[in-house]
């Protein structure tokens, strides 16, 4: 998936080579990672430009002329509905002095008019109208070649859009492999699918995104210490232990998750979905899928390398019992040790209402901009980035090393490399082993 190791040079301007940055078998990632602004420019580079990553839900794009601006590797873009339904994506840069063309962050249009010099565009990206059209010599106007510059490639699986700026790059089908797979337990279970609720929530957080990124790779064990407070109000389990069953798995390529049983009651069961739509969960799913389903309560994963998401039931308040919800992050680094976070609450389009006013609640509560279990994650995640910035930290490597012994569960029915347990680090390293892959062109494995 990567490219060749001949065509980059692994070495940091201070002869630091990018291989000594991650020790995958060993359990051992650099400080420097996170904060290091020639790292930062590599990954752009070498890994953003190039990787598949999530722009949009369909969903958010209902009728013709419906537009979203969102961001692909730090570029302005645009996605638009045509008047044949189909969803397109372009740069969001007028072919005139390069002005964003659309500056809202959704709206409903029957063109695109840049507001510099009033450039427009139809909903196909193509340029139909010029300021001043007779002023131009014959022939050097040529709207046919001026039109918006698409997205080199866009694809979607389960109604999520994906683009890439790499023309080399894989199917997106091949790219998620068997990370589909386990999509399809969240996203692909009821007749209808999903769709997004409202606008994502934005916000901004200085931290290197990696932090965000690996915290959702299966990172379990931090629950009893980062969210203490949670455990102390009743709203978690009080036995440390009892959230560490389940599996850890990495599915492929740096896709990871973990996923974990529910104690013994139907109200845990298909990841505490409304009974009413357990009959699509068995209809909608394969057998391996429907068993994966109907065994768990929790899970949390990343699709490498910076789309992650949450299944989860959690309790809104002290009063409400739990609830589940799906949330999907993606993680935008905008510097070395800043990052933009745009969070997506996904509910089944057939669940009833009331479920979906209590899933909601619950959201916003807790994993919201300001919810109880965001906040914890963001103060750890900038003190995390402010102290592994400075020079005498990066001096020491940061230890990942639990559950390093542990080999896969043959056991485990669904694909991937699945270890047991919810507590451990391997996750977090087949994440950090595939950064390293892209950034220094050595092939990746399945």
């Amino acid at each position: 998936m990567a490219t060749t190791a001949a065509q980059y040079d692994v070495h940091l301007r201070d002869g630091t080579s990018l291989h000594d940055l991650i020790d995958e078998h060993g359990g051992h990632v650099s400080r420097r990672i996170y904060a290091d602004p020639e790292i930062y420019e590599l990954e752009q580079e070498r890994l953003f430009r190039r990787a598949w990553q999530f722009l949009a839900h369909e969903s958010e794009l209902k009728e013709p002329g419906d537009y979203l601006t969102r961001q692909l590797a730090g570029e302005p873009i645009v996605l638009i509905k045509g008047d044949d339904g189909q969803i397109r994506a372009f740069l969001n840069s007028c072919r005139h002095r390069g002005m964003r063309v659309c500056r809202a962050d959704r709206d409903s249009v029957s063109f695109m008019r840049c507001p510099y010099h009033g450039w427009a565009y139809d909903r196909e990206g193509r340029l139909i109208s010029a300021f001043a059209e007779e002023l131009y010599d014959p022939g050097r106007l040529k709207k046919e070649e001026l039109g918006l510059i698409p997205i080199t490639q866009i694809g979607a699986y389960r109604g999520m859009i994906f683009g890439t700026w790499d023309e080399a790059a894989p199917s997106l089908d091949d790219y998620l492999g068997d990370m589909r797979f386990y999509l399809d337990l969240y996203l692909g279970r009821t007749d209808a699918g999903a769709e997004v609720l409202g606008s994502p929530h934005v916000w901004d957080v200085r931290t290197n995104w990696k932090f965000a990124a690996d915290n959702f790779t299966g990172d379990n064990f931090h629950l009893y210490t980062a969210h203490g407070s949670v455990v102390e109000l009743g709203m978690l389990p009080p036995d440390p232990m009892s959230l560490s069953f389940g599996n850890l798995i990495h599915a492929q390529d740096g896709h990871v998750l973990h996923i974990v049983p529910g104690p013994p009651d139907p109200a845990f069961a298909h990841f505490g979905l409304p009974a009413e739509l357990h009959e699509q969960v068995e209809r909608n799913l394969g057998p391996v899928q429907r068993e994966i389903h109907r065994n768990h309560a929790w899970s949390v994963g990343t699709v490498f390398p910076n789309l992650s998401f949450l299944q989860v039931m959690v309790q809104g308040d002290l009063e409400s019992p739990m609830v589940p919800f799906l949330c999907f992050r993606v993680w935008q680094p905008t510097s070395p040790t800043t990052t933009r976070i745009t969070s997506f609450l996904l509910l089944d389009r057939e669940a009833p209402e009331d479920y979906r006013t209590a899933s909601y609640e619950a959201y916003v509560r807790t994993f919201g901009p300001s919810g109880i279990f965001e906040q914890d994650d963001m103060e750890n995640w900038e003190d995390c980035t402010r102290v592994n910035s400075g020079k005498i930290a990066q001096g020491y490597g940061l230890h990942h090393g639990m559950g390093l012994h542990l080999e896969p569960d043959p056991q485990f029915p669904g694909p991937g490399k699945a270890y047991p347990g919810s507590y451990g680090e391997r996750t977090q390293l087949a994440f950090y082993g595939e950064w390293q892959r892209w950034l220094t062109g050595t092939e990746g494995g399945r």
